[in-house]
């Protein structure tokens, strides 16, 4: 049952029950709201339980990264479609997620999607579902859309003195600040887009690196409104890596250490600094998750649906099954166990499930499904004789062939003139109307 593909799972449960369950599901149980239109009304609950139960029930380590995820979906009129062309899977829902690391072994603690023009506005033109970190802080310090996102990302570590690194894309100076006053360090890489973010003179750090050695640090230290701010600054073949901060260390890491091939193809090698080192083994942990929970075959390939929330519901359904794996590995301190392998062992258990809500098991075994009435009616079908064909012949165990196309016999009850017979007993032709009292006296019996 559970070798190969696909599983054959009829003696649990048939095609057309889990199609109609599936048809019924629902992801919320709040009623919509009635003064506006919220597009992503069917799943911000689901999206709220997922958080809840992670600040609730995990503490995620001292290092953390903060990124984007993509949940694929291909028609372009869901609520926050979007195309981002550098993901391997370039269409569809972009969640921010926040993941860390410890031994290796990525867990995803936090997710928001990303829902730009569709954010649901109520009667009065305000946001319907506002973010605590808006207008401005205690300190009088202005959110922005990017510095509030990133407030909301880290809520569960606030106070903590927790490390966040980030990409270029968070590489927003007030954001790094709101989270210093909230308790957390965050750090991001910094790159131009159009202009040099906020304290960041990237033109003249680039000047002043011109010449120096590669793998040279150095630190631009500011004072923002009481606050330390760091430009953390390193040397590279062809460019200075800047990063954002109010902590970090110029410290090399002796046993993190990178190599650079020269013009004359001759090697040299540098050891990063602390602040470089931490990004640079965090940046890929929210990869790893997404990479797992597409290894070798993502649960949104094989559960075909043209219901969008049902689309989120097997994205969260993958991010939950990659920490499970990835916490099992943690707590054995061993090699995570391949995703496929995983998720079979974790079917097969849920299918055989004897564990009550109260956390008891069942010492009796488990009974076989009955028969469902679809079985049944399998085995009893109303079927026309072949042609060139009349009774059965007991004899050759089979039709007896005549020279008539269509032959008209007569019911063994009714006697009324048919050719049709049920498929559980080929020896006893049947009318329609005795079909149905045979199907009655089936279902009575059974």
């Amino acid at each position: 049952m559970f070798e190969g593909a696909p599983f054959r799972l009829n003696s649990y449960i048939t095609l057309k029950r889990f199609t109609a369950i599936t048809a019924a599901l629902q992801y919320t149980d709040k009623p919509p709201p009635t003064t506006f239109v919220d597009r992503f009304h069917h799943v911000r609950q689901m999206i709220d339980a997922f958080n809840d139960h992670y600040a609730e029930e995990y503490i995620p380590s001292w290092l953390s990264c903060l990124d984007k995820s993509m949940n694929s979906w291909l028609n372009k009129f869901c609520p926050g479609f979007m195309t981002v062309p550098r993901k391997p899977h370039p269409q569809g829902n972009e969640y921010h997620s926040i993941a860390d690391g410890d031994d290796g072994e990525p867990i995803m603690w936090r997710i928001k999607i990303q829902e730009g023009k569709y954010r649901p506005k109520d009667a009065s033109g305000q946001w319907a579902y506002p973010s605590k970190y808006e207008g401005s802080n205690a300190k009088g310090r202005p959110y922005t859309k990017t510095s509030s996102l990133m407030c909301e990302m880290t809520e569960p570590i606030h106070g903590t003195g927790k490390i966040v690194s980030m990409d270029s894309g968070f590489c927003v100076t007030a954001g790094i600040l709101h989270l210093h006053d909230l308790g957390v360090y965050g750090q991001s890489l910094i790159k131009k887009r159009k202009y040099w973010p906020n304290g960041v003179p990237g033109d003249q750090i680039d000047r002043y690196f011109e010449g120096k050695a590669l793998g040279s640090c150095k630190s631009l230290k500011q004072d923002m409104g009481g606050i330390p701010f760091y430009v953390h600054c390193c040397k590279d073949t062809k460019y200075v890596t800047k990063m954002m901060s109010t902590h970090g260390l110029l410290t090399t890491v002796p046993d993190h250490i990178t190599y650079r091939q020269k013009p004359d193809g001759g090697w040299e090698s540098f050891s990063y600094p602390e602040f470089l080192s931490n990004h640079n083994h965090s940046k890929h942990w929210v990869d790893d998750v997404n990479n797992r929970r597409h290894d070798p075959i993502g649960l949104e390939q094989v559960w075909h649906t043209k219901w969008w929330p049902t689309r989120q519901f097997t994205f969260i359904c993958s991010v939950a099954e990659s920490n499970a794996v990835h916490s099992k590995a943690r707590a054995q301190k061993a090699t995570a166990t391949p995703q496929l392998e995983y998720r079979r062992k974790l079917a097969k258990q849920m299918l055989n499930n004897r564990i009550q809500d109260d956390g008891n098991r069942l010492a009796s075994p488990i009974r076989p499904r009955k028969r469902a009435r679809e079985s049944i009616a399998r085995e009893h079908d109303l079927v026309s004789q072949p042609p060139y064909t009349g009774r059965w012949d007991n004899s050759t165990n089979n039709w007896a062939q005549i020279g008539t196309q269509y032959c008209q016999l007569k019911c063994n009850t009714c006697k009324t003139k048919c050719r049709t017979y049920c498929q559980c007993n080929k020896k006893v032709t049947m009318c329609t109307a005795c079909f149905g009292n045979h199907m009655g006296t089936v279902y009575n019996t059974n």
